[in-house]
């Protein structure tokens, strides 16, 4: 793992991809075993989706090591949240949906559930990317329904009509449609 740590240089791009690729492999499988290299990688990993210009499947690929990490140590990745919530967002809502973005997400949802101020000023960013979603599976979907409901009781119905007055139509229709906000 420090190894791969050392080749988070996203000036190279392809090795700082499949390394990234491999963290976030590792961490699947490792599970909370992860959780002494969490120091070594997050900080880089953070570093590259807020590089301007990065290229796509780089920040894609860095989305869902974030989540997969998030995933298996929320306690240690949670209280980063506000750092890269808004450019993980957009770089996985053009994905397709499919397992990688699924544990991505189930992460994003876990840390969300530790540090739930970590999102509240990107909010609409977390609701587009949720949006993003065809057919996400029942407790994933589950998921999203509970952070949008948990936002939406905690900031009162008439905050929460004025929030999603900011939404665009189609998001707006979408959250409605799938998950009653």
């Amino acid at each position: 793992m420090p190894i791969l740590g050392l080749n988070l240089n996203p000036e190279f791009i392809s090795v700082c991809n499949n390394a990234t690729w491999a963290i976030g492999e590792i961490a699947m499988q490792m599970g909370a075993e992860m959780q002494p290299y969490v120091g070594v990688v997050l900080p880089n990993l953070v570093e590259i989706i807020n590089r301007p210009n990065t290229p796509k499947t780089l920040l894609e690929n860095t989305a869902i090591t974030i989540g997969r990490l998030g995933y298996v140590c929320p306690q240690e990745v949670a209280p980063q949240l506000q750092q890269f919530i808004r450019p993980w967002c957009t770089s996985l809502r053009n994905i397709r949906d499919n397992e990688d973005k699924d544990s991505a997400f189930r992460g994003i949802c876990v840390m969300i559930g530790v540090n739930p101020a970590g999102v509240v000023q990107d909010f609409i960013f977390f609701c587009d990317a949720v949006a993003s979603w065809v057919n996400p599976k029942d407790d994933l979907r589950d998921m999203f329904y509970k952070i949008l409901h948990g936002f939406k009781d905690q900031v009162g119905e008439e905050n929460w009509q004025q929030f999603s007055e900011q939404f665009p139509p189609l998001l707006k229709e979408r959250l409605s449609a799938c998950y009653g906000v």
